[in-house]
Formats: structure tokens, C-alpha cells, sequence
């Protein structure tokens, strides 16, 4: 399987997520990318995404030195969750629980457009700079970490960026989508309680979708926690369809 063209996609999709995302330090070793972000404790921002099976590449030992060198968890990013089944099983063996359960979906882009073209006509607000965005984002994003992800990392978020969101009385929905080279990823979707299932988070999908058209990306990718069965939806109706899976490997 390893040198297929599905499979140079799906290992494009993860850097291109990782530099949409990033981390305050990253380091390439040996195939590895090592990313670590002061201050911010998810998961995405502090671990280390493997190099593709077969190429190889050591161990997990450098992975181990450079989180323990910095007092803190060691994190593997098992990802594509498909490719690195040796991987997951020596690592499962060493007694890393796994956790965080993803699924990466894709779509053409003109695709969800089009399924999205009859989402309510609701004031969705787009720059391309995170302020005031940030405000937003520290309502909706519920985690005790928003303002540290805020500053470390989406303040860093690279060109061209579209920060998407709703306000009313109060925040409503947001988004956030990067493009880069013919994709853009879809990231921070998030909905106010009290307006879920009311269709703020189709158009905010809707907006970002068309400038994602009108900046050449033809094709879309966003990641979603699989228990997450109301995501999952909206994404299938959409248009996603399922690219690959991964999930974190982390040492007690």
C-alpha cells in the first residue's frame, strides 16, 4: 500500500494540517515532526506525527527524549491510523493508552458549495486576521487552554486565512479555513449551545467553502472526533466522505 498516490495524499493532508495548526516549536528528525507549544495542553499542538511506514526511520527513542528533555507527555500521533498499524501495536505494547479518536474527511469543493447553497442567509462574518476573531473564538471554543491557543497558535495561522463567524446578541458560530496550494482545511467549527441545529454552522461551512473556491483550492479537509455523531452529519450532507483515521498514543 505504502507509495500509492492515495497514500501521498493522505500523508499531504497531515503536514498541511500540521502547518495550518502551528506549533510554537516544530523540528524534523529523522522523518519525525516533532511539535511542542508552551501553554497549550491539546494534543495536536505537543506530539509527534511518524514518518511514513517502511522508510526506516528509528525507533520511538528520539520521540521519548525530546518530550522528556521538556517535562512533558510523550505523544505520538498515530496518523494515517491505516499505514502505522506496527507502529500502533509497539506502542500499545509499551503500555501508551490511545485516545483521541479522529476521522479526517474530504470533499471537492464546489461539491460542498453546492450542498451547502441552501444554508440559512445568516450575517456570517469573514477576515483574514484573527482579531477580533480571537473574542469569538475564547466564547465558543470551551476549553481551559482558548486564550493560550489564541496567542501561540492562532495568531501564527499562515496566509491566507479565512476567520469565519456569527454574532448576534452574542457569539453564534465559527470556523476557521486555511488554504495552501489547492486544499484548504477547515478548522474550530463550533456552535453556541443555545443555536445548534438552527443551521449557523452550514453557513458558516457555506462561506468558507466559497472562498476556499476563490482562492484555487478545489478540494476541502477538516478533521472531526468520531463520537462526535452531529458533525459527522452535517459534514456528510455536505458532502465529506471519510479519507483516513488517526488517533494519539500516550505514555502514563
Amino acid at each position: 500500500m505504502t507509495g500509492t498516490g492515495r497514500d501521498t495524499t493522505v500523508r499531504e493532508i497531515e503536514r498541511r494540517a500540521a502547518a495550518a495548526w502551528p506549533a510554537a516549536l516544530a523540528e524534523e528528525r529523522d522523518g519525525w515532526l516533532l511539535r511542542h507549544t508552551p501553554g497549550v495542553g491539546r494534543q495536536r499542538s505537543n506530539s509527534a506525527l511518524p514518518p511514513p511506514p517502511g522508510t526506516g526511520a528509528p525507533g520511538i527513542g528520539l520521540v521519548e527524549r525530546f518530550y522528556g528533555e521538556r517535562g512533558l507527555p510523550v505523544r505520538v500521533q498515530v496518523s494515517p491510523a491505516e499505514e502505522h498499524g506496527e507502529l500502533d501495536a509497539v506502542l500499545a505494547g509499551a503500555g501508551y493508552r490511545r485516545t483521541g479518536m479522529t476521522a479526517v474527511l474530504t470533499a471537492p469543493t464546489e461539491k460542498v458549495v453546492a450542498a451547502t447553497a441552501s444554508a440559512p442567509p445568516l450575517p456570517v462574518r469573514l477576515t483574514d486576521a484573527p482579531d477580533p476573531w480571537l473574542g469569538v473564538f475564547t466564547e465558543l471554543d470551551g476549553h481551559d487552554d482558548s486564550a493560550a491557543v489564541g496567542r501561540e497558535v492562532l495568531s501564527r495561522v499562515p496566509c491566507p486565512a479565512a476567520f469565519l463567524s456569527v454574532a448576534e446578541d452574542r457569539p453564534a458560530g465559527m470556523g476557521l479555513v486555511v488554504a495552501d496550494g489547492g486544499w484548504a482545511g477547515v478548522f474550530c467549527m463550533a456552535t453556541a449551545p443555545e443555536r445548534r441545529r438552527t443551521g449557523v454552522a452550514a453557513a458558516v461551512l457555506a462561506t468558507g467553502a466559497r472562498w476556499a473556491r476563490e482562492q484555487g483550492a478545489d478540494r476541502l479537509y477538516l478533521q472531526v472526533e468520531r463520537d462526535n455523531e452531529a458533525a459527522l452529519g452535517l459534514y456528510t450532507r455536505a458532502g465529506f466522505s471519510l479519507s483516513h483515521g488517526y488517533h494519539y498514543r500516550v505514555r502514563p
